[in-house]
């Protein structure tokens, strides 16, 4: 029994090295990677890789992805999500029956300091999966501001300016304001229907109210082209001492050409047309054309 059972044994272990032995050398190779493909795009202006922006700063990427060339199987599901502190959110799911794509995104930074990861994933017919990231570090790096507190401007038919340098600071009245245009980023006036308004002095309706022979602003060279948004967040206006908050509410959406219908305890942001970024609180209004405005400014140094 003893003899027996040592040949079986030899057989056995013969009959290991025999297949592993026939592993290794058949010739077979492994299974080409049949996933699909997705890759960032390298340009100006674009995320491709890890990146450290401002809190709040808007960013933009650009993706490709392409169906595995050897099965074709097509691109079904794009699936991009954000993890912050080990939490993951969605931030798109799209379903798709293309063989390629080419799209670009644009997203916003944490409003807080720290890090993200950004992932960016598709999924084709045959459920199988490739994904892209990069991670981003939001800094809470700050920059110093000026501060005009208590600016009162008059409206269109007062003796008093009504157009603002947020460089300085300074009020001036039309005749001022031509004589330093290149310095003018906003004029008041109090409209029919809009009311109690600040403008660019680029602005369609500031041109249809400072209409003087001799200096309205048919006669200006210079029309800064400020942009503006009425801030809906609940804003601690004392605290402002950097341009923290400032660059947050300035992140996305300045792009009016005026704000009407202002109120006390309105809140404004801008970007000035030299891209200085600031914001306006309304202190008080006092109605009509021969009336005026009492704002305070903060505006990146």
């Amino acid at each position: 029994m003893k003899k027996t059972f040592f040949v079986f044994s030899v057989f056995l272990l013969l009959g290991t090295l025999l297949m592993v032995s026939c592993a290794k050398d058949d010739g077979t190779t492994p299974p080409a990677d049949q996933s699909p493909v997705i890759n960032f795009v390298a340009k100006t202006g674009y995320l491709s890789g890890d990146a450290t922006l401002a809190i709040g700063e808007m960013f933009k990427v650009n993706i490709i992805a392409f169906a595995n060339t050897s099965t074709n199987s097509k691109l079904v599901r794009l699936t991009i999500s954000r993890v912050y502190q080990n939490t993951p959110t969605v931030v798109l799911d799209s379903t798709m029956s293309q063989t390629s794509m080419n799209a670009e995104f644009s997203a916003q930074a944490l409003n807080v300091a720290g890090q993200e990861k950004w992932i960016y994933k598709v999924t084709d017919k045959a459920s199988l999966i490739a994904e892209v990231s990069f991670t981003l570090t939001t800094a809470s790096a700050s920059g110093p501001i000026n501060a005009f507190s208590m600016k009162i401007m008059g409206a269109q038919n007062t003796a008093a300016g009504s157009s603002f340098a947020s460089i300085d600071g300074s009020v001036y009245t039309l005749t001022q304001a031509k004589a330093n245009q290149s310095k003018v980023d906003w004029m008041y006036y109090f409209g029919a229907t809009d009311l109690a308004s600040i403008a660019a002095p680029d602005d369609a309706h500031a041109a249809l109210i400072f209409t003087n022979a001799t200096n309205g602003l048919q006669t200006w060279t210079t029309k800064n082209a400020t942009r503006f948004k009425a801030v809906t967040n609940v804003i601690d206006w004392a605290n402002i001492t950097t341009d923290l908050v400032i660059v947050q509410q300035t992140a996305s959406g300045v792009t009016e050409t005026r704000i009407a219908n202002l109120t006390a305890g309105k809140y404004l942001a801008f970007i000035s047309a030299s891209g200085k970024k600031g914001m306006i609180k309304v202190e008080s209004i006092n109605a009509g054309e021969t009336g005026g405005i009492t704002i305070s400014v903060k505006v990146q140094q």
